[in-house]
C-alpha cells in the first residue's frame, strides 16, 4: 500500500483546491475509515456517500467494473492517509448513508476531496440542487474541465478510446471508456433529463450537469447528424439500448 499512496504527491491536492473559508464542515474527525470505493466509506459501520462527484464502479453485481475505479478508491486511500478527514453533511439517502462533501484537513487548511479526485480524471460531475453548494460545486467543474484539458485518468483515453458503431458495438464494451459512435434520430426532454435517441444507442445528459457545463450548448441540434459521444459504455434497463450519461460538451464530436 505504501507504493501506491506515495505514488500521490501532495502537490497535486494543493494546486488543485482552493482554500475552503465558507460553509464550515462537521469537526469530527473521521477516525478508522474503510475505503469502499472512489466515492463512498464506512466508520465504524456506517457508510458515508461522498456527494457531487461519481466515481466508476468497482463491484456491480454481474455487471464488470468502469474502468478507473480501481485508481480512483487508491486516490481516496491515498487522501485518507495523508490529510485528517472531516465532512459538511447534507442530508440521508434512501439507504441510510450520510451524503457528505469530504475534506483532508492539513494544519490550518482544508481541502475539498471531491474537487481533487476530479481533477486527476478519477471521477465525473454528479450535481443535485438539493445537496449542491455554489462554491464546492464550481471547484469540481472546474476540475472536471482541467482534467480534460490535461488529458487526466478517463481522458488519458481521449484520442485512442475505439469507435464502437452499431456495426461493431458488442457486451465486450461494457464498462469500457469508448466513442459511441450513432445517427442520432430524436433529442428530447423529460423528467429533468435529456434523450439524445438513436435505433440502438442512447445518451442521456442530465439537466444539473447541462446547467453547470454546457453553457448553452444546442443539444437538439445534434438531431439528424452523426456524431460521437465520449465516456463509459453501459446498458440502459429501461430500453435494452447501449447507453453513455454525458457530462459536459467536449464529449461530443459532430462527424457530419
Amino acid at each position: 500500500m505504501k507504493r501506491i499512496l506515495s505514488s500521490f504527491p501532495i502537490f497535486l491536492i494543493i494546486i488543485v483546491v482552493l482554500y475552503l473559508s465558507s460553509c464550515t464542515p462537521q469537526q469530527e474527525i473521521l477516525k478508522n475509515v474503510e475505503v469502499v470505493d472512489g466515492d463512498t466509506v464506512k466508520v465504524y459501520g456506517q457508510s458515508y456517500r461522498l456527494i457531487g462527484i461519481d466515481t466508476p464502479e468497482i463491484h456491480s453485481g454481474d455487471k464488470p467494473a468502469g474502468e478507473y475505479g480501481i485508481d480512483a478508491k487508491n486516490y481516496l486511500i491515498w487522501f485518507a492517509n495523508n490529510f485528517n478527514l472531516t465532512y459538511e453533511q447534507k442530508g440521508t439517502d434512501n439507504y441510510g448513508r450520510k451524503l457528505v462533501y469530504l475534506f483532508g484537513v492539513d494544519g490550518t487548511k482544508k481541502y475539498l476531496y471531491e474537487a481533487s479526485v476530479t481533477e486527476m480524471g478519477y471521477a465525473r460531475p454528479l450535481i443535485y440542487s438539493d445537496t449542491s453548494v455554489p462554491n464546492y460545486t464550481k471547484q469540481i467543474v472546474d476540475a472536471y474541465k482541467r482534467a480534460y484539458e490535461n488529458r487526466k485518468g478517463i481522458f488519458s483515453k481521449y484520442e485512442t478510446a475505439p469507435v464502437v458503431a452499431k456495426q461493431n458495438i458488442s457486451n465486450s464494451y461494457i464498462g469500457k471508456i469508448v466513442w459511441l459512435e450513432m445517427d442520432v434520430s430524436n433529442v428530447r426532454y423529460s423528467n429533468y433529463t435529456y434523450y439524445i435517441e438513436s435505433d440502438f444507442a442512447l445518451v442521456k445528459v442530465r439537466y444539473e450537469e447541462y446547467k453547470y457545463l454546457f453553457e448553452g450548448y444546442n443539444l437538439y441540434g445534434l438531431k439528424g447528424r452523426k456524431v460521437r459521444f465520449y465516456g463509459e459504455l453501459w446498458t440502459d434497463t429501461s430500453t435494452n439500448k447501449y447507453m453513455i450519461m454525458l457530462r459536459a460538451p467536449f464529449e461530443i464530436k459532430i462527424d457530419n
